[in-house]
């Protein structure tokens, strides 16, 4: 009977995919632990942990004699030992008598530390990896911009650092119907003012300038599926260590017709950010056509 082939779940930049067949994630184990939860990579530590001591504890109980002070046969005295040898403790209520013992002891030694240094990497590894320190406008606009017909994102920093030489990206689902009822896709890569800040304190507005024939506008009023993605990277001037994030919006998240509330403004010489603000947006009253 044939196998059935591997179906994985993807993001492709936060929109859910499915692939079928391709390799198992167990051929890159780094990254397989690399990217799932603290809570899932902890309990994969225990289990590892667990697993080490009890394998060679029951190893102990099976040779009496090679363990002073542990009664003959107990598997829950050669556990003990085992946590007490693969964490180089040695409490000296229990040793090694005789030299298998010293032999065994040494290979647990040695799976020890490199156990020890394999999770000390992965952890450190967790907590050095880029982090999200950006919040984005719930919703995406199309308005006017200095008189033209505009698609706008907003997008703020969550941190009292500012974030050095961000770049932006914006992106959307072009599909392309193809005669003989193929359908090609790809994510098009939409042009902004300005795709560069060099220090990202306050909020951002990335904007993208329309013609009346765009084919995002097109692509908003048709029926295929939708998505618009944005992305920003940069580097946490606190931590000197690369920050980045995104979102994306589909269909019924990009409002037509629609402008952002402001979010900063002057108080007592200060620039004021009102987080609170930064989802709002109103609808344009009497919108006229770019000249």
């Amino acid at each position: 009977m044939a196998r059935k082939p591997r179906r994985q779940i993807v993001e492709l930049g936060g929109f859910p995919a499915i692939k079928i067949g391709g390799p198992s994630p167990f051929g890159d184990i780094y990254y397989w632990v690399m990217e799932m939860s603290w809570p899932a990579f902890i309990g994969l530590t225990s289990l590892i942990f667990l697993a080490i001591n009890l394998l060679f504890g029951t190893l102990y109980a099976l040779l009496p004699g090679t363990v002073a002070n542990a009664e003959p046969g107990s598997i829950v005295d050669g556990f003990f030992f085992s946590v007490d040898t693969l964490g180089t403790v040695g409490y000296g209520a229990m040793a090694p008598a005789t030299r298998l013992g010293h032999g065994i002891a040494s290979v647990e030694i040695l799976t020890g530390l490199f156990f020890s240094a394999t999770m000390t990497g992965l952890i450190f590894a967790r907590f050095a990896r880029p982090r999200q320190s950006l919040v984005f406008s719930r919703v995406a606009v199309v308005g006017r911009y200095a008189g033209k017909k505009a698609l706008m994102v907003r997008v703020a920093s969550m941190r009292s650092r500012p974030l050095a030489n961000a770049t932006a990206q914006m992106s959307y689902l072009h599909t392309v119907h193809l005669p003989g009822g193929r359908t090609f896709r790809s994510l098009t890569t939409l042009p902004l003012i300005r795709d560069i800040n060099p220090l990202l304190a306050l909020s951002w507005t990335l904007v993208h300038l329309m013609e009346d024939d765009s084919p995002l506008l097109e692509a908003l009023a048709g029926s295929d599926r939708f998505l618009l993605t944005v992305t920003i990277g940069g580097l946490d001037t606190l931590l000197a260590s690369p920050s980045q994030g995104g979102t994306r919006y589909d269909r019924d998240q990009v409002l037509i017709d629609h402008e952002f509330v402001d979010v900063i403004s002057d108080e007592q010489g200060a620039i004021r950010l009102d987080m609170t603000l930064l989802h709002d947006a109103v609808p344009i009253q009497d919108l006229e056509p770019a000249a």
